[in-house]
């Protein structure tokens, strides 16, 4: 049997505990999934429907007041906008922009702007109405739906 110094064991304990820590802190983390459709009804674009879907990691959300998420806290976005496929790289200000904001813990708004114009934050604006569909947990995200005839 090894005879070791009580600090080495101290030692090896605390790099134990730590590393459990760390263990349960990632297995705590989610990714969250939501398929979304955009449903214009006004306007030029009338008739027009938009699908993509977005995941982010849950982990750091309080649920309370107004939050935001970006790239750099793992959100990943995918639109289908005109038969083309738009990642969270393709936003006009990436890598600050896109951001998902909460309010009271539910989703707000999707700041993903594609556009070369003024950013212009269209998610539910009058005419444009988006639907969310939370996926079961471990699904997997798929790319971007093809776009509708």
């Amino acid at each position: 049997m090894l005879n070791l110094s009580p600090k080495f064991s101290v030692a090896i304990a605390i790099v134990t505990l730590g590393s459990a820590a760390i263990a349960t802190s990632q297995a705590q983390a989610s990714i969250v999934t939501y398929d979304f459709t955009v449903n214009v009804t006004q306007g030029s674009l009338a008739g027009q429907s938009y699908s993509g879907t977005l995941s982010y990691d849950d982990s750091t959300l309080k649920g309370t007041g107004v939050e935001k998420l970006g790239v750099a806290q793992g959100l990943r976005v995918c639109m289908n906008y005109f038969g083309r496929n738009y990642t969270e790289a393709s936003d006009r200000d990436y890598p600050k922009f896109p951001t998902l904001v909460f309010k009271n813990g539910d989703i707000n708004h999707l700041d993903f702007w594609i556009q070369p114009q003024k950013r212009v934050v269209w998610w539910n604006l009058p005419g444009w109405e988006v639907n969310l569909s939370k996926r079961q947990a471990g699904a997997d995200v798929p790319n971007c739906a093809k776009s509708n005839p």
